[in-house]
């Protein structure tokens, strides 16, 4: 933790260990689809691809929570490699050939966790979205968008760019993890954020035989039982990017999530408890 950040009381983490490591919490439950298990052999790879709340690099003292969970594995075991990119959606991530490159490194027995929706809702030909809008939905409509460069794109819906996320790591023999998104600083205290992409993602997991995990509802109970102004404290801006002690948080309720997952699942098994 960066000196002069506070982060929250070692009482409250030990409560929200607690409250994630249970069969199931409101909502914050690990959800799964009847994906086959994957071989648990040594030299696995769990890879991540997202925007920058998995991802900042530390930049304005922004941290994402996919920089913060390497040490809920054993490093012998298990290699992180986050491939998370700051100002990416499913759509911009896809047409930077970004995913293209990491779905050449994955292997039988990898997973690779998947977190968009923060740049996703921009509406579609709108120069303020920045090329990476989404239409609604998990369905297979399209529509065109010119590009900067005098291009024209097929615009598709969140839930086909999540399919083929899914489809290829599955090809790959990997296993995709859909992750709904972190919470904005202020939307947890009376309504869940994102409800309508962590629905989508639930629905896309349960179809492509992939498995989801609420990571938007599990940190939205986590600021809960925190409170305003330990929920304040782990912020780096006004409303989006955490710090590192936000960030920590946010990795300790991805790694409680993926451990509840069942054994079938063929997910890395996080440690008990993070490695010093």
């Amino acid at each position: 933790m960066s000196a002069g950040r506070r982060g929250p009381s070692r009482r409250a983490l030990l409560a929200l260990a607690a409250g994630l490591g249970a069969a199931s919490w409101r909502g914050g439950r690990a959800e799964a689809s009847a994906a086959g298990p994957a071989p648990m052999d040594r030299g696995r790879t769990l890879f991540i691809v997202g925007d920058s709340t998995v991802r900042s690099a530390g930049r304005h003292g922004q941290w994402g929570w996919g920089e913060r969970l390497a040490p809920w594995f054993d490093p012998g075991e298990l290699t992180v490699a986050n491939h998370a990119m700051a100002g990416r959606s499913s759509r911009s991530f896809l047409r930077e050939g970004r995913w293209a490159e990491l779905r050449s490194l994955l292997k039988p027995g990898d997973a690779v966790l998947i977190q968009f929706g923060h740049n996703d809702l921009g509406r579609v030909g709108d120069p303020a979205a920045k090329q990476r809008g989404v239409l609604p939905g998990i369905g297979d409509e399209t529509v065109e968008e010119a590009l900067p460069d005098g291009g024209v794109e097929q615009v598709r819906s969140f839930g086909a760019y999540l399919t083929a996320y899914l489809r290829d790591a599955r090809a790959a023999g990997a296993v995709p993890v859909v992750v709904s998104p972190v919470p904005h600083r202020d939307r947890w205290r009376d309504d869940v954020d994102f409800p309508e992409i962590g629905a989508w993602g639930r629905e896309v997991a349960r179809r492509e035989g992939g498995w989801f995990i609420d990571l938007t509802g599990a940190v939205t109970e986590a600021y809960r039982a925190l409170g305003q102004a330990e929920v304040d404290r782990l912020f780096a801006d006004a409303n989006t990017h955490t710090n590192e002690a936000g960030a920590t948080l946010n990795a300790e309720c991805v790694a409680r999530l993926l451990g509840a997952l069942p054994d079938a699942a063929g997910v890395p098994r996080p440690r008990a408890r993070p490695r010093a």
